[in-house]
C-alpha cells in the first residue's frame, strides 16, 4: 500500500515531527523514505533582495546574490544531514535532495514519484506560501496527485482511525483507503456520517457500512448532526482518534471553494494527523 514516502523537510521542529511519523510508517510498511528541502527560488528573486542589499548597504546587488544562495544551499544541506542522521538512527537509510523553485509546486512534482505525501500542518516558510489558503502544506494538498499526510505538533502511534464519510466520490476513496491502511496497521476504525437529515444519514451509513463489510475489520458508523468539521474534530478529540482519514480537495476550482472548507477547517485544527487521500 505504501512503498515509498516523501517528507519535505526545512529544519523546524514541526517538520521533525512529520520525519517522526514517517521513520513511523516506514518501519511499519517497509518503505522507502524521501526527504526532500526546496531553496524557495522567491527568495531569491531580485525585489526581496533588492530590499536587503539597500537597507544593508550591499552594493551592486548582483555581487551578492550568488553567496545568498550558497548560504541558503549550505542551510539545506545542513537540513537533509540532520534528517539523514535521524532516519539512520531508526535503521532507516533515506534518500535525500535539494531542490530550488516555487516550494508548493515542486513538493507537489515530487510527490508523483510516492506513495504518500507527509507534511507538518506549519512550517518555516509558511508566511511565504500562495494559493487560496495561504499556507505550503495546503497548497501542496491541492496540487498533489498523491495522498498527503498533515502532521500535529505531537507524534503518537496509530491505535484508533477515524474516516468521514458522505457518500462522494471523494470520501468513498477515503473509506477506501482507510479500510486498507486499517487492515495494514491491525487498529481500530471508525466511520463518522455528518448530515443535517436522520433518514440521509442512516441511508449513507448503512453503504459505508456494506462498503466495509469485506475487509472484516474492528470498526463501527456512527451518525451525527450538525457542522461537520466541528463534528469530527468533536468525536475524534472524545474518543481518543489517533488519524484522521477524510477526501482532498476536488480539481475544479469552484467545487474547491464550495466543498473545501471542513478538509480545510480539519486541516489546521487537528491535533492529530489528518491523511487527505486522492
Amino acid at each position: 500500500m505504501i512503498k515509498s514516502i516523501l517528507i519535505p523537510t526545512d529544519g523546524s521542529a514541526n517538520s521533525n515531527i512529520a520525519a517522526e511519523y514517517g521513520i513511523y510508517l516506514a518501519a511499519a510498511c517497509n518503505a522507502e523514505i524521501n526527504g526532500l528541502n526546496v531553496v524557495d527560488i522567491r527568495a531569491l528573486e531580485g525585489p526581496f533582495l533588492s530590499d536587503i542589499s539597500g537597507s544593508l548597504g550591499f552594493i551592486p546587488l548582483q555581487n551578492y546574490l550568488p553567496k545568498y544562495q550558497q548560504i541558503l544551499e549550505e542551510r539545506a544541506n545542513d537540513i537533509l544531514e540532520s534528517f539523514r542522521k535521524t532516519c539512520e538512527e531508526r535503521s532507516i537509510k533515506p534518500k535525500t535532495k535539494r531542490l530550488t523553485g516555487i516550494i508548493p509546486n515542486i513538493i507537489a512534482e515530487e510527490g508523483k514519484k510516492v506513495d504518500l505525501i507527509i507534511m507538518a500542518q506549519r512550517g518555516e516558510h509558511a508566511q511565504w506560501s500562495s494559493g487560496l489558503l495561504g499556507s505550503t502544506t495546503e497548497s501542496v494538498v491541492r496540487k498533489s496527485p498523491r495522498p498527503v499526510m498533515v502532521t500535529p505538533q505531537q507524534f503518537r502511534p496509530f491505535t484508533r482511525v477515524l474516516v468521514a464519510y458522505d457518500g462522494s466520490s471523494e470520501s468513498t476513496k477515503a473509506l477506501k483507503y482507510a479500510c486498507e491502511f486499517v487492515y495494514l496497521f491491525k487498529v481500530t476504525l471508525r466511520t463518522v456520517v455528518v448530515s443535517s437529515s436522520e433518514e440521509k444519514g442512516g441511508e449513507i451509513a448503512r453503504e459505508a457500512e456494506e462498503f466495509i463489510s469485506p475487509y472484516h475489520l474492528d470498526t463501527d458508523v456512527t451518525c451525527l448532526s450538525g457542522e461537520p468539521c466541528e463534528e469530527i474534530l468533536r468525536f475524534s478529540e472524545n474518543n481518543s482518534i489517533d488519524l484522521i482519514i477524510m477526501g482532498a480537495f476536488g480539481h475544479s476550482r469552484m467545487r474547491e471553494m464550495l466543498l473545501g472548507g471542513t478538509t480545510a477547517y480539519i486541516m489546521r485544527k487537528s491535533r492529530i494527523p489528518v491523511l487527505l487521500s486522492r
